[in-house]
């Protein structure tokens, strides 16, 4: 399982939907990350996500990869399952076409990515061969679920529209797959370039340098008032250290926005800019854990009440005796570059203050309209259909998930 090993249950599986009758049971409809598929866990009693949870990890890497339903007992005992069409509620998520993305992207084939190692929920390490003999290592992001349609859709445009930036991950190429071997290509995800040696918060003997948070800043500043754009999630799990260059690299826009828009109305507010997410705040926090190592005012205090007067107002910043600074550079030194940063950013708050009063502003359309779709009996426009009901029509679909 590689990632799945190390974190919690919860970061492997994901319960969306549950139900409860005293007649029938109860069951949980859940997402496997891991193994990419959905499968309904049914029990005679009402019991909580733990329980499930723990019951799918004793049980499912035994399932055969047909299987879409189990019931269990109290003591995690395997006492049914099903391959029924009947029993499968597997949804099948809506996928942007590639004529709906900017032609000049290049595309890979989801069938030519061979998987390394899985680096997180729906992102995993990859290889293909861009020319013959040549491999090529990659971070492929995708998504499984519905509810992840409108992030990516904004994240990917964003992501392919960031001129190169020595200080930024770029896209690689657009993956996509098609329902039958003569149809649409639909775009299922995309490539970034693979920078080895893991993040800053995986690489704990790497030397954090005096250039590297000059890097940052001048990245953060590039972006929020260059391009309009707020990345969202400064933190040391998004940070790298090319291990070719030695030079800082910003990657995953997932929690990105345009500085200061509302929002996509049409989908939750997605993209939107949250003040509590801006990059100055959460850089004075990345760069504080960095040299600290302590992450309790990130994992103890909500995001809107986290103030970098939390840190900044210590009088010191005790290093960690593992962190590798620059030789001869003083914690001090690191703070005096971050605090002259913050304050000649506070002078400049209101020069640009919506995405569109930057000079090279980035934007992009929205989200394509979902299709029309029959789903229980009405035909409605949305975000995923019912695999079950897609095979009882006879309509193909992109075989993403384990072989049905």
């Amino acid at each position: 399982m590689g990632y799945f090993e190390e974190y919690l249950l919860d970061s492997r599986f994901k319960s969306n939907f549950d139900s409860w009758n005293p007649v029938s049971g109860h069951y949980h409809n859940v997402i496997d990350w891991d193994q990419r598929r959905t499968i309904t866990v049914s029990t005679t009693e009402k019991k909580d996500e733990d329980f499930i949870f723990e019951a799918l990890v004793e049980l499912i890497d035994d399932l055969p990869a047909d299987v879409v339903k189990i019931k269990v007992s109290n003591d995690f005992e395997l006492l049914s399952s099903s391959t029924a069409v009947d029993d499968d509620n597997t949804l099948i998520p809506f996928y942007p076409s590639l004529t709906d993305l900017p032609s000049e992207v290049p595309k890979v084939h989801h069938s030519e990515l061979t998987e390394i190692e899985r680096l997180g929920v729906q992102a995993d390490h990859v290889t293909y061969e861009p020319t013959p003999g040549e491999t090529k290592h990659v971070v492929f992001k995708y998504y499984i679920n519905e509810g992840n349609i409108p992030m990516f859709w904004h994240e990917m445009n964003c992501t392919l529209r960031i001129p190169s930036h020595p200080n930024i991950v770029p896209i690689d190429r657009l993956v996509v797959d098609s329902a039958t071997p003569d149809g649409p290509e639909k775009v299922v995800g995309f490539t970034t370039h693979f920078i080895a040696g893991g993040t800053i918060l995986d690489n704990v003997s790497r030397v954090f340098k005096l250039k590297h948070l000059k890097q940052l800043i001048s990245t953060i500043d590039y972006l929020n008032l260059r391009l309009g754009i707020v990345h969202g999630d400064i933190c040391t799990w998004n940070l790298l250290i090319d291990p070719e260059t030695d030079d800082l690299k910003v990657f995953d826009f997932n929690m990105g926005a345009k500085l200061g828009w509302e929002g996509d109305k049409d989908h939750l507010d997605t993209f939107g800019y949250d003040e509590d997410r801006n990059d100055v705040k959460l850089a004075v926090f990345a760069l504080y854990e960095i040299i600290t190592r302590d992450i309790s005012y990130r994992e103890e205090t909500e995001l809107e009440d986290l103030d970098i007067s939390m840190v900044l107002g210590q009088e010191e910043w005790e290093k960690h005796p593992d962190v590798g600074l620059e030789e001869g550079v003083a914690v001090s030194e690191y703070r005096r570059i971050l605090e002259d940063w913050v304050n000649a950013r506070k002078k400049n708050e209101n020069e640009i203050t919506f995405y569109k009063q930057a000079p090279d502003f980035i934007d992009w359309p929205g989200l394509p309209e979902f299709p029309l779709a029959e789903f229980v009996g009405s035909v409605t426009r949305r975000a995923s259909q019912l695999r079950s009901e897609m095979i009882k029509r006879g309509e193909p679909f992109i075989k993403w998930y384990v072989s049905v």
